[in-house]
């Protein structure tokens, strides 16, 4: 005996017709309700995904990256560890190299991403690279929409005039709809004046003067922060 089987979207239009001829407002509210749900998934989806990326993207060696590992010279005046929840829109984490200025902006992150919050991370040199034409296609908007985008050796990535456009065009976006920002930067250990200065060398005022509008510098000046192994 062959039985014909109704595909399940056509049972849904039948169903739905009816509803709303039945009673066109419970009908209208059903369809409400139904739309609804139906976004709810797709965000709570997307955040899933974007949960997925951040932790697949980020280097092993800052998976336990945390307010409690860092050292006293790493968290001067617990302004890396208090920044996420008082402190300002950015904050540009500078010093010499090696004093640990990644794993501190890498501790903010993970902190904003176990709040259910999107964190985006990019070395410079990388966001640079994936902005190209035919490299990621998602690049610009996850770095412009994302609730805390962090981008790390800022300095060490070759400068052009493209990339200062594309540069001038993040930090603009960010600092107009007050998103937050952390960037990190090597810079002599002499204050945030002197921080501030390099920067503007390197990428002139009106992108230095958007990266930090409504944020603060906190620069890194400790030892170096590396373990040597002595024995194997």
């Amino acid at each position: 005996m062959t039985t014909n089987v109704v595909p399940i979207g056509t049972q849904l239009d039948r169903w739905q017709a009816g509803a709303k001829e039945a009673n066109p407002d419970r009908g209208a509210e059903l369809m409400r309700l139904a739309d609804l749900a139906e976004m709810e998934a797709i965000r709570t989806r997307q955040a899933a995904n974007r949960a997925l990326i951040y932790t697949r993207r980020r280097p092993s060696r800052y998976a336990e990256a945390q307010y409690a590992r860092l050292k006293p010279e790493q968290n001067p005046g617990n302004r890396i560890s208090a920044w996420r929840a008082h402190g300002p829109r950015a904050l540009v984490i500078a010093g010499p190299a090696r004093t640990g200025k990644t794993f501190a902006a890498y501790a903010v992150a993970n902190d904003t991403h176990g709040q259910n919050l999107w964190v985006t991370v990019w070395p410079a040199a990388e966001l640079s690279a994936a902005l190209k034409p035919d490299a990621d296609a998602n690049a610009y908007d996850h770095a412009t929409t994302c609730d805390l985008l962090v981008l790390d050796d800022l300095g060490r990535e070759r400068v052009t005039d493209w990339w200062l456009e594309q540069l001038q065009r993040i930090v603009d976006h960010r600092c107009a709809h007050e998103l937050r920002l952390v960037v990190t930067t090597n810079s002599p250990a002499n204050g945030p004046e002197a921080a501030y200065e390099d920067l503007v060398k390197r990428y002139g005022d009106p992108i230095v003067e958007r990266l930090i509008d409504g944020g603060g510098i906190v620069v890194l000046d400790g030892p170096p922060q590396r373990h040597l192994v002595t024995e194997w």
